[in-house]
């Protein structure tokens, strides 16, 4: 039946009015329905003709009540009052009335019917067009907000052939570089077959090619039906190998916001229902239908969204790219200036991420709280690798001193070692040569010198020794502080200075440190490191997704007891990223094999230090319990199987 087919219920028992109403019955009156005997009638019903007798039997509301949107054409006799029937929805005849009345009243009928219709249609058509364009800000939304970039062309895709009843769609990328399309992506809803992301020439040949160099769509209704004196040609290939059969085409090219076409789009086969698979040629040809000038405005539409989205997602890209190039860089500079801790920044990364993915995966109560989204392990790992990024202001002989005194003071000290030697030889060899020429040289005026000058010069080994040995950054004994201090007290002929003690006052300080091989000042210089590393990290402008990487950067020296660097923060102030951190810092600080001033230390001799350090209450009990069940120090190198 024809959409716009109108049905005439007659409402008489006249039979002769029967024949004059299906006198008029065409292609848009299909049928009469005589319902004498009734006294309802269908919600749908579009023209209804009421005669005397049917209007005795009930009023004309009463009859509407059943047919709201219906044409009533009311037969009225004389007696009738004309003033309740007057509705837009009324057309009235006399009762009894020549043919040519009822011919004009249904062709009244059906004009008012037909132009509901078309306004319907209208409606129908703004609402659905109303309703896509709130998909498209609605997807626009989605799209700007997805950050995989194979999920996002996977929507793209989706979407698009949801809005045209697609059968399949692809999406090419340009590569302007080395003028390719790029195949990323394909779907199919009626074969299956495994996608190969795949390089074709671009070229005016294809039909991709073709509106990506033109920045022109094309709608074809036939691909096998192209013009033989067409540019482009249609590859064949996708449906040779897998029985498919491509009909209609709309081909999209995808231009940014510079204008430049950054891929192509295509929608293939648009169905009548969106439900049916096409198996096969003939199920094709029957239900493919044409792309329609409305097809072509949502899906343009979409289209200009999609390239906004993936532009921004490639922009998005670069910029990750860049933010991890600098960050490398960054570390490489550290290492540059500090080569006896290469490696360290990187193996803190690796640690503190690993310990991070357990927490975020372990269902025990004290972590069920800690959740690590994509974003904040990221945020995590950079502040990880740039922890200890203010170490580039540290001065260089503080940095790198692997022992008490650096290695021009030490080099010095050994040469005013020797000199002393040197010149407690000579004075000897003065003294002798003296003697001989006043003739009072003797054997016992030659053993008595022989005896002091061993005994000075083992004086002053013994001095060398005990430098040597405290310049060692282990643990100093009080008996070897005491004998600095006599070496201090030896006295000296320095040219520059004068009269002087065999070590400097600073020499002195610098050599007194109970363990390791800094001062105080050198200590604390040190530690300002990571004053500097927050004061450097501030100024770069971190994105939302990174604006916690300089607090958990600058607290992996905090302790949960309050007596960390540089804030003394305590427990409940400590970022938790900071604490997986400490424990992952304080950890390959032990173990590392690359330090020329310690040894490494073995595993459980670390996991032993690390302990301790929880009852000092300075890192997390509960981090360091799970760094070694969870073996996390596997994820390195040296310790893995």
């Amino acid at each position: 039946m024809a959409q716009s087919a109108a049905i005439i219920k007659l409402v008489s028992h006249d039979q002769q009015l029967a024949s004059e109403v299906n006198a008029f019955a065409s292609k848009d009156i299909v049928a009469v329905r005589s319902i004498a005997d009734q006294r309802t009638l269908d919600t749908n019903d579009r023209i209804v003709f009421l005669d005397v007798e049917a209007l005795a039997h009930q009023s004309l509301k009463e009859w509407r009540q059943s047919a709201p949107d219906a044409i009533f054409i009311c037969e009225l006799d004389s007696n009738a009052v004309s003033s309740d029937y007057i509705h837009e929805d009324c057309l009235l005849i006399p009762h009894k009335a020549p043919p040519v009345f009822l011919q004009n009243a249904l062709k009244q009928a059906l004009q008012i019917s037909r132009q509901r219709l078309n306004a319907g249609r209208l409606k129908n058509r703004l609402k659905l067009g109303t309703q896509k364009l709130q998909e498209l800000s609605r997807i626009g939304a989605e799209l700007s907000s997805q950050r995989d970039h194979t999920l996002l062309i996977e929507e793209i895709l989706r979407v698009g052939r949801s809005m045209a009843n697609c059968d399949a769609a692809s999406l090419f990328l340009m590569d302007e570089e080395a003028e390719e399309l790029i195949f990323k992506h394909a779907q199919n809803d009626s074969v299956e077959f495994d996608f190969v992301e795949a390089r074709f020439p671009l070229s005016h040949r294809s039909v991709a090619g073709f509106a990506a160099l033109n920045k022109q769509k094309i709608n074809i209704a036939d691909v096998y039906q192209i013009p033989e004196n067409a540019s482009f040609k249609f590859n064949n290939e996708f449906d040779q190998s897998t029985g498919y059969r491509t009909c209609s085409m709309l081909v999209l090219p995808m231009i940014g916001h510079n204008d430049q076409v950054i891929g192509v789009i295509q929608f293939i086969n648009r169905k009548d229902d969106m439900t049916l698979k096409l198996s096969s040629e003939e199920d094709t040809l029957e239900h493919t239908l044409p792309f329609s000038e409305e097809d072509e405005v949502i899906l343009r539409a979409l289209v200009s969204q999609a390239a906004i989205a993936i532009e921004n997602n490639t922009f998005i890209e670069q910029l990750d790219n860049l933010f991890e190039g600098f960050v490398n860089a960054s570390v490489r500079a550290i290492e540059y200036r500090d080569p006896t801790t290469s490696g360290h920044s990187f193996r803190v990364a690796e640690l503190t991420c690993a310990l991070a993915a357990c927490v975020r995966d372990n269902q025990q109560p004290e972590f069920r709280q800690r959740s690590f989204t994509k974003a904040q392990m990221r945020e995590l790992r950079y502040a990880s690798l740039l922890h200890d990024f203010g170490k580039v202001s540290v001065r260089e002989h503080v940095l790198v001193k692997a022992n008490k005194l650096d290695e021009a003071n030490y080099a010095e000290f050994i040469y005013r070692i020797a000199l002393e030697k040197e010149r407690i030889t000579n004075h000897y060899l003065l003294q002798k040569i003296d003697a001989m020429n006043r003739g009072e040289f003797t054997e016992e005026f030659d053993h008595r010198w022989q005896h002091e000058l061993a005994h000075k010069t083992k004086r002053l080994d013994e001095f060398l020794q005990v430098v040597v040995d405290a310049n060692k950054p282990s643990l100093l004994s009080e008996e070897a502080s005491d004998f600095l201090h006599q070496v201090k007290e030896y006295q000296i002929d320095d040219l520059r200075y004068g009269q002087r003690g065999l070590i400097t006052d600073d020499e002195l300080h610098a050599l007194s440190v109970k363990r390791g091989s800094l001062t105080e000042e050198e200590r604390y210089e040190i530690e300002g490191h990571v004053r500097h590393t927050i004061s450097f990290l501030s100024r770069i402008p971190w994105p939302s997704e990174l604006c916690h990487v300089v607090d958990i950067a600058g607290a992996h020296h905090e302790k949960l007891n309050g007596t960390g660097y540089p804030n003394k923060l305590s427990e409940d102030e400590i970022p938790y990223g900071s604490k997986i951190m400490a424990v992952c810092d304080i950890f390959d600080a032990l173990t590392a094999s690359d330090r020329p001033y310690k040894a490494a230390v073995p595993l459980d001799r670390a996991m032993t230090i690390l302990q301790s350090e929880v009852e000092s209450e300075h890192i997390d009990a509960d981090l360091v319990q799970l760094f070694e069940q969870q073996k996390v120090y596997q994820v390195l190198p040296d310790f893995q199987k």
